[in-house]
């Protein structure tokens, strides 16, 4: 023989040289590893600009006009562009573009902002804003810092009435002076905000009668504050051999300055600030009050860096609130107030359920590895030969790091998801591969030459099965919406890995396979074959108690010791590191669980052994199915080796009640198996047995001529009419299923926290606001133990700094909610909710909805798009569609946009009266807003802060409406004018808002999901609208929000899957040099979703992105066994056998690699398909998918692809006769 000229030689010549390469890749994969930023989702950037302006004093009508029609009319033309939309609200103008997904946001930006320069606004106008959304933005921590009760009133020797208000200031002073500066300079932290409690201020109010008295303006009183309270530097001079800096210092050092500043000098005597008001210290008007479990609190919001890693971040902040508790361990600010006593508390960790999500995947992942290779190892039965495929799972999985760490993915529950969906197809390629090195092997190669020959004649299919698997990813580039880039990071990972995987068959596995060496049959010559038939060769009952009960033991006894450990280091000392090995207790038991279930299959295989053993002809009777039992009772008798593995563990009572869980779990999937599966594998094994008895009479043997599968796929082949049939009726009933699944944009994430976001009627005052909803936040403190809930987090009326909302005011309030972990969120969450929506049904004139942290989208669910330009209309509309959809059981949390607005005092002036008096509209309006809202004069420093001067009215002199038609608009001027003389002022009610969308008005009614899903919900309110109401000819409707999302992410992925099976048949067809082969292939994938479908409807998950991805998945990996079965077919016809016997042949020998590979993937996927642990909504409707996809197509393959094969052949050589016959090619020898 002649050496092997393919590259599979340098594998087995040079192992040292392949060794050393391999290793390179996985060390730089580890230290890659460790510069990945872990976050929770993959980088988002959301196509979305807002354009901010703020219009003081303007209604929602004004502020339509003459600012967001303006703004539009400008930005209509910028590149990109997928929808403009405005608000226009009392004040302030929101303009949002909405680009195609996919823009360049950094080109949006700038050319927004060139756009923006050119709009004339009024000059009353503040300059716009613009701001870009982003999910990954919101904070990663909420701290609460509170008083205990009976803390001091007294804030630096000033008296407050109101000792409340104190503590409010003082909670504000330390947050912003002494907590923010000392979180702030963390490393990862970008910003802390703080929110709550009272911003200090020294109001001087002034007596307007005592104004009116001298008869000097209230602009005169600001100035000589501005121009008393300063420091100013007057340069330097030299006075013999020093230098001398020169300082006006003129500041006001304390209240009694400020109140001596001398205003005005009348007839020789001095008017001095104290004589027209008085100068009092005081806060900042109340416009937000924030409670945390009942009691008034300041919440600091922490916000982390973009690229900083959100876990290592969290430890950090826990470890500086720890610090702060300890006055010897402040910061310098922290000193100034050692004496103060106060309560600092995370409330709410996000970085937690990063972290558990992160790890629920790495367990999913390793559990999911763990199972693939046990199933090696039951087929194998060898433990060198499993650990030469296992080892390809950690060397594709670290060398997939390195590439991960260039492409700049981070660690998200994402792109380890795809780890984890990959870890079973990992070792696919490798079983092929090393499958046909033993076949060749067996027919007498040396270990080298073996080595060589068999990776060469299985190298082409190994690599057009991985390149189908890897190739249906890339079109989702062409995938629209968030689809596209929360699973970019998936599709990434799973490329890479499988790429790593490929290169490991072809290249690693060769060498090990040659430098091992195997145990020849005695006699024979011939090597025992690891992938041979394992049925008979090892009883169940064995494999039971010697393999799997001692390994279940064996993981028990280590998970108590963990706990027990654990447990001793707690009682010793307070020790952080106490909590590890709870970590691992708990991986230890999770792993149990899963080697429980593998424990009940050699049960069930042993009663249906035994049970076959003992049926006669004449069936079985009571007492012969007792006799089973009895039967497989005395083979555990005989054993006690469970017995003496179980003893320690009955020693430690420790682990009790994990012992419990455990035991209740494995008691009822035996039961259920035992109970529900038993019957079905007898009928099915007996059936089987006198199917191949009238068949064949010899025993069932999987033996490649020889055995079930080649009996049944010969009557398949000469009744091909019945499996066309077969595969017909599946098609049908996919069709008549999936009609039945219910829709949805993605699966909600439960992360056991929600907010109640409630509004009472616009204008409510903050006092009034609290005052109604103060009882239902007592009633929820008083239940919360017995709801579960860990913290409550209240906020009344608004926070000015949050620029992300702007329909806010000191008529709404949030409740936030977070629940203690443990059970199930989404059950748990859906009983809180459903009790705290009938305490708020209590509280009239009441809206309120559901909020969830957003991971995605960040639209409602369900969003009528009324439209219109009549205001009234669109209000009477939008209200009868309201009180139409609130009815429907489909839909909650049914709320309009378009209310009644604020109640408001509007002036109208004369201009004949401003004119007469020579008065201005613009400077008449600016005294007004002094004198009323009041005005920063200067600040007083107090020693580490500079405090506010505001200059207004006393509250008695601008209490009502009355008191503002009195106010002078002409102070300095011989006949004093009141306001009401030269204005006409009213009180009425405008809209709350009114928004535009592409130039249109429009009145929106917005739902959350009640019961059922997203497509159930739109079509019961397209329905309900239809039906409830009848819309005049200009004026229409359209369900928008999620479900417009959910349109546009669906055609694209119709897009996405299409182009995948197109480029999957263009691999086919170059590696098999047909037209027609490829084709044959193909008809898996509708296999495949026949499962799916059957899958999804019998676990009720609705159709979603994350299962079109899995579809999309399944298009690439069902094919791959198709592959090596046609092509090895073909290897057989070219070396002369018929076609049939080829057929039946090629399906015998792949036989066992088939179900191998498709029993890793799935045991690989079973973990996630059970969807445990946070984050698991978003992975487990996709490992159903290819799950349940994955083995309707493994079992229909087996029979209805080589049919269709055989009819394919039949009638091309019927009726496409090649010109020149073809001789047959000559076996394939190896070489040396």
């Amino acid at each position: 023989m002649t050496t092997s000229k393919f590259k599979p030689n340098f594998t087995t010549d040079r192992p040292v040289a392949v060794l050393m390469v391999f290793l390179a890749a996985v060390v730089f994969g580890y230290f890659s590893l460790g510069r990945l930023p872990v976050t929770l989702m993959p980088e988002m950037s959301y196509p979305t600009l807002t354009v901010r302006t703020e219009y003081p004093g303007a209604a929602p009508e004004e502020v339509e006009n003459d600012i967001s029609r303006r703004i539009e009319e400008q930005l209509g033309v910028v590149g990109g562009l997928n929808e403009i939309s405005s608000i226009s609200r009392a004040g302030v103008s929101d303009v949002v573009l909405e680009f195609i997904w996919g823009t360049s946001m950094v080109d949006a930006i700038q050319n927004t902002l060139e756009k923006l320069d050119s709009v004339y606004l009024p000059r009353e106008a503040e300059k716009p804003l613009l701001l870009h959304y982003d999910p990954s933005l919101d904070p990663v921590m909420e701290l609460s810092l509170s008083a205990p009760t009976g803390t001091a009133s007294e804030v630096e020797g000033v008296e407050d009435a109101d000792s409340s208000n104190a503590a409010a200031r003082r909670l504000r002073r330390i947050a912003e002076l002494q907590v923010k500066r000392a979180l702030e300079p963390i490393t990862g932290v970008a910003a802390a905000r703080v929110r709550g409690g009272l911003e200090e201020e020294i109001h001087v109010l002034i007596d307007a009668d005592k104004l009116e008295r001298v008869n000097i303006p209230l602009d005169q009183v600001l100035n000589r504050l501005r121009a008393e309270n300063i420091n100013a530097a007057g340069g330097r001079i030299r006075e013999g051999t020093a230098e001398y800096m020169i300082r006006t210092i003129n500041e006001y050092k304390n209240l009694e300055e400020v109140a001596n500043t001398v205003v005005y000098r009348q007839d020789g005597r001095e008017i001095r600030l104290k004589d027209l008001g008085q100068v009092v210290y005081g806060q900042r008007d109340r416009e937000m009050l924030t409670r945390t479990d009942g009691g008034e609190s300041v919440q600091i919001d922490i916000y982390k860096e973009a690229d900083s890693n959100m876990v290592q971040v969290g430890e950090r902040i826990k470890a500086a609130v720890g610090s702060f508790r300890d006055p010897k361990q402040r910061s310098l600010a922290g000193r100034l107030y050692q004496d103060e006593e106060v309560i600092l508390q995370v409330v709410a960790d996000r970085s937690i359920f990063i972290d558990n999500s992160i790890k629920e995947v790495k367990s999913t992942a390793v559990t999911g590895g763990f199972l693939a290779i046990m199933v090696l190892l039951l087929f194998l039965r060898d433990i060198r030969t499993t650990a030469i495929i296992a080892v390809s799972i950690p060397i594709s999985i670290f060398a997939t790091f390195a590439p991960l760490n260039l492409m700049g993915v981070s660690l998200n529950i994402m792109s380890l998801g795809g780890l984890a969906m990959g870890i079973g197809m990992l070792v696919d390629s490798s079983i092929v591969v090393l499958e046909s090195i033993y076949r060749c092997r067996e027919e007498g190669d040396p270990i080298r030459e073996a080595a060589i020959r068999g990776t060469r004649e299985v190298r082409g299919a190994v690599i057009a099965s991985t390149l189908t698997s890897i190739c249906v990813f890339f079109p989702m580039v062409f995938v629209e919406g968030m689809a596209g880039q929360v699973f970019s990071d998936l599709g990434l990972t799973v490329v890479t890995s499988l790429i790593a995987s490929l290169i490991v068959a072809v290249w690693f596995i060769p060498m090990l396979a040659s430098r091992t060496g195997f145990k020849l049959k005695g006699g024979a010559g011939m090597v025992s074959h690891p992938l041979g038939s394992f049925a008979g060769r090892i009883s169940p009952a064995t494999l039971l108690l010697r393999v799997l009960l001692p390994m279940l033991g064996l993981l028990l006894v280590m998970a108590a010791a963990f706990a027990g450990y654990s447990h001793w280091m707690e009682s010793r000392s307070q020790n952080p590191a106490a909590g590890k090995p709870v970590e691992h207790a708990a991986l230890m038991i999770q792993v149990a669980r899963w080697w429980a279930i593998l424990c009940a299959i050699p049960l069930i295989v042993s009663l249906a052994k035994v049970r076959t053993n003992l049926q006669g002809p004449r069936g079985q009777t009571i007492g012969e199915l007792w006799g089973s039992f009895a039967s497989f009772r005395q083979v555990l008798s005989g054993r006690r080796l469970v017995a003496l593995v179980a003893l320690p563990y009955l020693a430690l009572r420790l682990p009790i009640s994990f012992a419990l869980e455990l035991a209740g779990l494995s008691v009822v999937w035996v039961i259920r198996l035992v109970a529900g599966t038993a019957g079905l594998v007898y009928r099915l094994t007996g059936a089987l047995r006198r199917f191949a008895r009238r068949q064949k009479e010899h025993p069932v043997a999987f033996d490649p001529q020889r055995g079930i599968y080649p009996a049944t796929l010969r009557w398949a082949l000469a009744y091909p009419s019945l499996m066309i049939l077969l595969a017909v009726g599946c098609f049908g009933l996919t069709y008549v299923v999936g009609r039945q699944l219910e829709s949805e944009l993605l699966p909600e994430v439960h992360q056991n926290e929600f907010t109640f976001e409630v509004a009472l009627p616009v204008g409510t005052p903050l006092d009034e606001t609290v005052a109604a909803l103060g009882e239902v936040e007592q009633a929820i403190l008083a239940r919360k133990d017995e709801l579960g809930i860990e913290t409550l987090l209240v906020m009344y009326g608004f926070d000015t700094s949050n620029m992300k909302r702007s329909d806010e005011g000191e008529h709404s309030a949030k409740f936030k909610l977070l629940l203690r972990p443990g059970g199930s969120p989404k059950e748990a969450e859906a009983r809180v909710v459903a009790e705290i929506r009938q305490l708020f049904r209590n509280v009239p004139d009441l809206n309120t909805r559901v909020t969830r942290p957003v991971l995605f989208s960040s639209k409602k669910p369900v969003v009528v798009q009324i439209s219109g330009e009549e205001l009234t209309e669109l209000k009477q509309y939008s209200d009868e569609a309201t009180a139409l959809l609130s009815k429907s059981p489909e839909l909650a949390d049914v709320e309009p946009t378009l209310r009644s607005g604020a109640p408001e005092v509007q002036i109208s002036y004369d201009r004949l009266q401003i004119l007469r008096h020579g008065l201005n509209i613009n400077n008449v309006a600016s005294q007004v807003r002094d004198m009323v809202k009041g005005s920063e004069a200067t600040r007083l420093n107090r020693r580490d802060r500079r405090v506010p001067i505001v200059v207004r009215l006393a509250e008695a002199d601008r209490e009502q409406v009355a008191d503002v038609g009195q106010l002078i608009v002409n102070p300095g001027g011989e006949t004093p004018i009141p306001l009401n003389s030269i204005a006409e002022l009213t009180v009425g009610e405008g809209p709350s808002e009114i928004r535009r969308i592409d130039g249109k008005r429009v009145a929106l009614v917005q739902a959350n999901i009640g019961g059922g899903s997203l497509g159930a919900a739109v079509e019961s309110a397209q329905r309900v609208l239809e039906t409830g109401i009848e819309w005049p000819g200009y004026m229409d409707f359209v369900i928008t929000g999620q479900h417009q999302e959910w349109q546009r992410s669906r055609g694209s992925l119709y897009l996405a899957l299409g182009l995948s099976l197109f480029l999957v048949y263009v691999i086919m067809a170059s590696q098999f040099e047909s037209l027609s082969q490829p084709l044959i292939i193909m008809f898996t994938i509708p296999l495949a979703f026949v499962g799916t479908v059957l899958g999804l409807k019998l676990l009720g998950i609705n159709l979603s992105v994350v299962v079109f991805l899995g579809m999309i998945m399944l298009a690439g990996i069902v094919v791959n066994n198709a592959i090596v079965l046609v092509d090895y077919t073909n290897t057989l016809r070219g070396r002369g056998l018929a076609l049939k016997d080829a057929i039946v042949q090629a399906g015998s020998v792949r036989l066992r690699p088939i179900l191998m590979t498709t029993a890793t993937t799935v045991l690989g996927l079973l973990p996630m398909a059970i969807g445990l642990g946070d984050g698991s909504e978003i992975r487990t409707p996709m490992a159903v998918a290819v799950i349940f996809g994955l083995l309707s197509s493994t079992f229909l393959t087996l029979l209805i692809i080589p049919t269709i094969y055989y009819l394919f052949a039949v009638a091309g050589e019927r009726y496409f006769q090649p010109a020149e016959p073809v001789e047959p090619a000559a076996p394939v020898e190896a070489t040396t």
